[in-house]
């Protein structure tokens, strides 16, 4: 069975948390599509954390922002403070 996650936003709390249920409901692949980075304080961990589970990965447009691949002047303040963090 198939977990699919996204718009992770830092959290790590609350991706720890999803990890745990997909767990718990028998999931055996897990996909990402994307927003791993942005608002929360914990994306380097979170990314780390989706890097060793997933099976795939989408970027979101918050993860191309952060590695300079998407122009921010379209994002509100605060999505481009937490990009800019």
């Amino acid at each position: 069975m198939y977990a699919v996650i996204s718009d992770i936003h830092a959290n790590l709390e609350a991706l720890g948390a999803v990890l745990a249920d997909a767990d718990m409901a028998g999931a055996d692949r897990l996909v990402c599509l994307g927003d791993l980075v942005g608002y929360g304080p914990d994306p380097n961990r979170c990314v780390s954390l989706v890097r060793e589970a997933a099976d795939a990965v989408v970027a979101g447009n918050h993860d191309l922002a952060a590695v300079g691949r998407l122009d921010i002047s379209w994002f509100n303040d605060t999505a481009r403070r937490a990009i800019r963090w």
